[in-house]
C-alpha cells in the first residue's frame, strides 16, 4: 500500500434500516441541519469507496473518537465504518457506492477506523500515525476526502504548516452542504465561520493547543479517551510529546518539524 486515503468523520450514525439518508439516522447539531450536512457525510463514504476501488495500492482510514456522551462510548469512525459496510454489502446500495458486489470484501480489507481524534489536525497526524500502525511505514500519498469549504484548513494549515507535508503527493475531494434555501447567505456565513472559528486560531496555534482550540478538543473527548501513537510511532515520538495537550509545543516543534519521516 502506497496511498493513504483519509476520511474525516462530523457525527456519529445511529444505525438502523436506512442507508444514512435522513437526519433523524445521525447525531447532528442545528447548523448540520440546516446544511443538510447528513448528505454530505454519506457522499465523503461513498467517494471514499470509489477511491478504494479505483486505486488497488490505497487504503481507508476513517477518523473520529467517541464525541458524544449522549450517543455513548461509540466513535464517529466506527459508525461511518457500519454505513460503508451496509453500503458495499447491499445490493440496493452497490451500484451507488461505486463498489461491485464481486469485490466487496477486498474493499473492506482495506478499511480501519482512528478513534482518538477531536479536531481535524487530529484527523491528519493521527491517520498518519494509524497507517503506520498498520504498515510500519509512512504513505507516499495521501488522498482527502472532505467539505470543500476545509481545503485550505487542511492543505495549507494542517499538512503545510503544521507538518511539513509535501502538497504535491496530495489530493483533496471536496463536496458542499445541500441547504433548502438562502442558498447565498448560508455559503457567505459558512465560509466567514470556517475563518472565524478555525482558520483563524489554526494560522497561529498549529497544534491546537492554546483557547479556544484546546477547549473545544477537550469537549469533544467526554470519555477521556487517550491514544497511544508515541509508542507505536517510535520516528514521531518527540514530535507527538511535544504538540500533547499538556507538551512543550514553541520551538521544540519547529526544530523537529524538519526530522519529519516524510521530509526528502
Amino acid at each position: 500500500m502506497s496511498t493513504l486515503i483519509i476520511l474525516p468523520c462530523h457525527s456519529i450514525w445511529r444505525g438502523g434500516d436506512g442507508y444514512g439518508d435522513t437526519a433523524i439516522e445521525w447525531h447532528l447539531v442545528d447548523f448540520q441541519i440546516e446544511g443538510n450536512d447528513h448528505l454530505c457525510f454519506k457522499d465523503h463514504i461513498i467517494q471514499s469507496l470509489k477511491c478504494l476501488e479505483e486505486d488497488q495500492n490505497s487504503y481507508l482510514v476513517i477518523s473520529g473518537g467517541q464525541t458524544k456522551r449522549e450517543a455513548g462510548p461509540i466513535s464517529e469512525s466506527l459508525s461511518y465504518y457500519q454505513l460503508a459496510k451496509k453500503l458495499v454489502t447491499s445490493g440496493g446500495q452497490i451500484s451507488e457506492s461505486g463498489t461491485s458486489k464481486s469485490n466487496y470484501s477486498d474493499i473492506l480489507d482495506r478499511i480501519t477506523t482512528e478513534e482518538f481524534a477531536r479536531d481535524s489536525f487530529e484527523n491528519v497526524i493521527f491517520l498518519i500515525c494509524r497507517y503506520y500502525e498498520v504498515f510500519n511505514k509512512y504513505p507516499e500519498k495521501i488522498t482527502i476526502v472532505g467539505f470543500e469549504f476545509k481545503r485550505d484548513r487542511f492543505l495549507k494549515h494542517h499538512l503545510v504548516q503544521a507538518m511539513k507535508f509535501p502538497l504535491w503527493s496530495v489530493t483533496y475531494i471536496g463536496n458542499a452542504p445541500y441547504p433548502k434555501e438562502n442558498l447565498e447567505k448560508y455559503f457567505e456565513d459558512l465560509n466567514q465561520s470556517e475563518f472565524r472559528f478555525a482558520v483563524r486560531y489554526f494560522q497561529d496555534d498549529w497544534y491546537g493547543k492554546d483557547q479556544p482550540l484546546l477547549k473545544k478538543k477537550l469537549t469533544r473527548n467526554p470519555f477521556n479517551r487517550n491514544h497511544g501513537y508515541a509508542e507505536s510511532n517510535p520516528k514521531l515520538r518527540l514530535f507527538l510529546t511535544a504538540i500533547h495537550d499538556l507538551g512543550s509545543g514553541g520551538n521544540e516543534v519547529v526544530d523537529l518539524l524538519n526530522e519529519m519521516p516524510w521530509i526528502r
